[in-house]
């Protein structure tokens, strides 16, 4: 099983334009096959960052995942509003 952790940076004053592009992705991506779970999480001490914490059942899942329309679509929004560049940690879970 794959975890992975992206970590988007939104620039403040954008939060409030984004937060319906996440919407979307999250509400489309746990519809996928191979996805185990999909979150959205803030951070209480930084407003601009945002942690998905995603599941998969393994790397070719992930793959499908970035080539979705949605994904394909909605990620550039999003960018479009960075503060820094993403971040993202692939994490292998094995208990």
């Amino acid at each position: 099983m794959l975890l992975l952790i992206a970590e988007d940076f939104i620039k403040v004053e954008k939060i409030s334009t984004v937060l319906p592009y996440y919407e979307e992705l999250v509400e489309k991506t746990r519809q996928e096959p191979g996805c185990i779970s999909y979150e959205l999480t803030k951070d209480l001490k930084n407003e601009g960052h945002f942690i998905f914490l995603e599941r998969w059942v393994n790397e070719d899942a992930l793959t499908f995942h970035t080539k979705t329309e949605h994904f394909k679509r909605l990620v550039p929004l999003i960018d479009q509003h960075i503060s820094e560049k993403a971040k993202y940690t692939r994490m292998e879970i094995i208990y």
